[in-house]
């Protein structure tokens, strides 16, 4: 079940044994496409959607199994990239095109690095958040989309879109643009489409309530 509007998420409880620690976003996907259900993340931009990763820290240290962690109930999102038999799966961003010539971006959690892309988002309300650049954005408008994303301000704009959904997609039928899942680039694709898995994993962190006992 998905989170639901003045319920609580996730609760308190052991760390399971089986549970495994990812340094990265790139290799949680992994672990959950491998069949893992609980992971412990030190790194990466959805910790700070869980607001276990401070903009002041780069890292933090997963719990360990047997003592109390926070288990978190996360999404899973799931990819076909062009004509690509390989299904994919990301647990936190998909970004086509280049930083200074962006065209989409998705997010479970509702960050992607500095930018607070979509602010509405939650990494296990059942939806995918996507931001779409339309149009010729300038080298002047993209810097300035930048400077307010990084506050979550960008929007409303007329070069961006935001879309909310079980399911997204992304076409480009005369280009190819580079591709990012989780911050690493897979090559370049000129169609996505990005699918929702609800309660796909569930992301463990250390008890927030261990430094007050």
């Amino acid at each position: 079940m998905t989170i639901a509007k003045g319920l609580p998420w996730g609760a308190i409880d052991s760390a399971p044994r089986e549970m495994h620690v990812a340094s990265s976003e790139r290799e949680a996907a992994e672990l959950v496409r491998g069949g893992a259900r609980f992971i412990a993340l030190t790194s990466g931009d959805l910790l700070r959607a869980t607001g276990a990763l401070p903009n002041t820290r780069r890292r933090i240290v997963a719990p360990e199994p047997g003592r109390p962690c926070l288990q978190l109930p996360c999404d899973l999102l799931e990819l076909a990239i062009d004509r690509d038999p390989l299904v994919r799966h990301v647990v936190s961003s998909v970004r086509v095109g280049w930083y200074w010539k962006p065209r989409f971006w998705v997010t479970a959690g509702g960050f992607l690095g500095s930018f607070n892309v979509a602010p509405r988002a939650h990494p296990n309300d059942g939806l995918v958040d996507a931001l779409r650049f339309q149009g010729k954005v300038s080298l002047r408008t993209n810097l300035a989309i930048r400077r307010r994303a990084r506050l979550g301000d960008h929007l409303p704009h007329p070069n961006l879109a935001i879309e909310r959904a079980k399911q997204v997609q992304w076409i480009d039928e005369s280009n190819t643009e580079p591709l990012w899942l989780d911050g690493v680039r897979v090559g370049d694709a000129s169609f996505v489409r990005v699918t929702v898995i609800p309660n796909a994993w569930t992301l463990c962190l250390p008890d927030p309530t261990a430094h007050t006992a």
